[in-house]
């Protein structure tokens, strides 16, 4: 235990030095093998506190070099093969896709990690708003009462530790204490929307609302609620995000109109149900978007990577399907749509290779 304290001290002093976290030293602080997803929470969290940023590798010179040299190598290979008269579309395209070079396991693996910590970052910074988390605890409510499946509902993991005994053995506890927790969270969090209540205040309520809801994504995230069942989540919260920007603009076209007076106590109305829904300002809300928008495109980012290096796979599954009478875009989307599926599945702790995924 002292070790690890060790490890994250040395990690969080190497950001502050910095003044962010790369891809790199995060990968480097996490092991290959060992099932330690709260080595990773940890850091996340002690990131998340002291405002350090996980940001992209910058590229050295030498690896610029190599990965130019590896890129056009490929496109003479391609080019080559368009040279040739091949009248199979399906063919060329197959041939072209299995000239392509796999990544390598040291390579799989860090692209994993990548998808890991840039998943983690994207569901805590949309979970810590209250609309999602909410929306989080009645699917995870749901779930336990048997009203909606568990395995398409619930990513199951063994190396995380997230087996459905195990989740399901924690959900009672973990749901009980979230609720026990909100009592307490939600009068704070509704004075925080409050405009009556001091700047002061609100200053004082802060570290204990932070506090309570971080504790309550913790348990949430316990619970492992697949990523795409929070992603409609997030379409609805940057809608109301949307919407909360085009009534201030309206408000303030109309504002000196005696004629909009209805109209403006419509839309003040309006705007003041969208901050008891969210308990965000229009102006919080901004900022969080922001940041869930810049995090779920590192996330995307980080599985197309992974995709992207092993398309030659999208000949083997597209084989599968090969005398099934499929189009020839059906035959490619399958194998597109298998490819992420193998994305989606990969556990690089359990030590196999990607491939065994597709």
């Amino acid at each position: 235990m002292y070790r690890l304290i060790e490890e994250l001290r040395a990690v969080i002093e190497q950001g502050q030095t910095q003044g962010y976290l790369t891809y790199s030293q995060v990968n480097a602080y996490l092991p290959d093998e060992a099932a330690t997803p709260e080595k990773l929470d940890a850091l996340l969290m002690c990131a998340e506190e002291l405002g350090l940023d996980v940001v992209a590798d910058k590229i050295v010179p030498e690896e610029l070099s190599k990965r130019k040299s590896r890129n056009s190598r490929q496109k003479s290979v391609i080019g080559e093969d368009r040279s040739r008269r091949i009248d199979d579309p399906v063919r060329m395209y197959l041939t072209q896709m299995g000239e392509i070079p796999l990544l390598t396991r040291a390579e799989e693996i860090s692209l994993a990690k990548k998808i890991e910590v840039t998943r983690k970052r994207f569901r805590r910074s949309l979970l810590e708003s209250d609309f999602p988390l909410r929306t989080a605890i009645e699917i995870l409510r749901k779930v336990h009462h048997s009203e909606l499946p568990f395995d398409r509902t619930i990513k199951v993991s063994v190396t995380e530790g997230l087996e459905k005994t195990q989740i399901l053995g924690r959900m009672p506890h973990n749901l009980k204490t979230i609720d026990l927790l909100r009592q307490e969270y939600l009068p704070d969090a509704e004075k925080m929307v409050n405009p009556r209540v001091s700047d002061g205040t609100r200053e004082k309520l802060v570290p204990e609302i932070d506090r309570r809801r971080r504790k309550m994504v913790t348990l949430v995230e316990e619970l492992s609620v697949r990523t795409q069942k929070m992603q409609p989540v997030m379409k609805r919260l940057e809608q109301i995000n949307e919407r909360m920007v085009e009534i201030q603009r309206h408000l303030k076209r109309i504002r000196r109109l005696k004629s909009a007076k209805d109209e403006r106590a419509n839309l003040q109305r309006e705007l003041q149900d969208l901050v008891l829904l969210t308990l965000e300002s229009p102006e919080t809300l901004r900022v969080r978007m922001e940041i869930i928008e810049k995090r779920f495109a590192d996330y995307e980012q980080a599985m197309r990577e992974l995709s992207g290096g092993n398309l030659r796979l999208v000949v083997s599954i597209a084989k599968k399907y090969r005398n099934r009478g499929l189009s020839f875009l059906d035959l490619i989307q399958e194998g597109n749509t298998g490819l992420m599926r193998a994305v989606d599945k990969y556990e690089y702790r359990r030590g196999y290779k990607f491939s065994t995924y597709a």
